[in-house]
């Protein structure tokens, strides 16, 4: 009996010792745990990474079913750099626009006339051939990068959305440059597609941080950041205060499309006066027009105000930041052409 108690307490001993082994390990796995959480906040790379894009992205300018691609062209990699960073942010493939013919330095010297890429942003007909094709089958969202040069988007550029139809695309250009902005190099390439839903593109810095450009793409939500009717009168883009009616309207639907360039010719000394190409809804009434007035006539001619004149017209808009001397400067020393753009503001 006092044999067999014995052998109860050893047993008892041993058992412990065991439940005492197997505690030693648990602390030791709660030990590299809290490690874990000391250096990566009790999340790992591959979750936080994960766990940052969720909570950044919250409006993405594309649904979550959306197929995206960044299409991009860089002669430097400046804009590959940026194009890469807008990739990781939302998914996206990355496709190049890889020129036949490469370009060197000495192509790229905007100092010489006589350079490659000098001749080609001097000629609105240069196109360079793209080295191989590039295939948008599947994609609903595009986002497009380039360089400015000369002001401009490369010739290349519009080779590639000229060869491509962009039905049911939504196309989100973007730039970079040292100081110059996207301008016009948006709006020229939307012409030139002809097709697609084209946002109004944004220029960045080659450097520019992750964190801005997030900002940007959630900015963008489902429809774009708020747009506007613009008015460029040549190279000047003036502020206009549009009414709210049916000729608006239909301009806006026109300008969604693409933008509207007319060329205005001086008539009378006191307007200037262009086809807009298509009839418009018409509200004519007996109006005296003053400078800055932007007038609807015979419901399919724009007619821009630098001086005053009294006649049947359906009123448009008013340009808000010239006055009469500045109307008569910009207006009245030549015909002039007009770009109407619906874009963000």
């Amino acid at each position: 009996m006092r044999f067999n108690k014995r052998i109860t307490l050893f047993i008892g001993i041993i058992l412990l010792i065991c439940l005492a082994g197997c505690g030693g390990g648990q602390a030791v796995l709660n030990t590299a745990s809290d490690s874990n959480a000391a250096n990566d906040g009790g999340i790992s790379p591959d979750q936080f990474t994960e766990s940052t894009k969720e909570t950044d992205q919250k409006d993405p300018p594309y649904k979550k079913d959306t197929k995206i691609a960044v299409v991009v062209f860089s002669a430097t990699g400046t804009t590959k750099a940026v194009a890469d960073k807008i990739a990781v942010l939302t998914g996206a493939d990355i496709i190049e626009i890889i020129p036949a013919r490469p370009y060197s330095a000495e192509d790229l010297n905007y100092n010489d006339p006589d350079s490659r890429t000098s001749k080609e942003q001097n000629d609105p007909d240069a196109r360079p051939e793209i080295a191989k094709e590039i295939l948008l089958n599947g994609y609903t969202t595009v986002f497009l990068g380039y360089p400015i040069w000369w002001g401009q988007a490369p010739r290349i550029l519009s080779t590639f959305v000229e060869n491509h139809d962009f039905t049911g695309i939504t196309v989100i250009p973007f730039c970079t440059s040292g100081s110059v902005d996207i301008g016009q190099s948006d709006d020229a390439l939307a012409e030139q597609a002809g097709s697609g839903t084209w946002r109004s593109g944004k220029r960045f810095s080659g450097n520019v941080a992750e964190s801005d450009l997030q900002k940007w793409i959630n900015d963008m939500g489902e429809t774009g950041p708020e747009k506007t009717l613009c008015l460029l009168i040549d190279n000047t883009e003036v502020s206009v205060e549009w009414e709210d009616n049916e000729s608006v309207s239909a301009l806006i639907d026109l300008a969604e499309e693409k933008p509207i360039r007319i060329d205005m010719s001086m008539y009378g000394g006191f307007e200037q006066v262009g086809s807009a190409g298509i009839s418009l809804p018409r509200n004519d009434e007996q109006t005296t027009a003053e400078a800055g007035d932007i007038m609807l006539y015979s419901g399919n001619r724009i007619v821009l105000f630098y001086g005053s004149n009294s006649w049947a017209y359906t009123r448009l808009g008013k340009i808000t930041d010239k006055n009469a001397d500045e109307m008569a400067e910009l207006l009245g020393n030549g015909n002039v052409t007009i770009t109407i753009s619906y874009k963000g503001e």
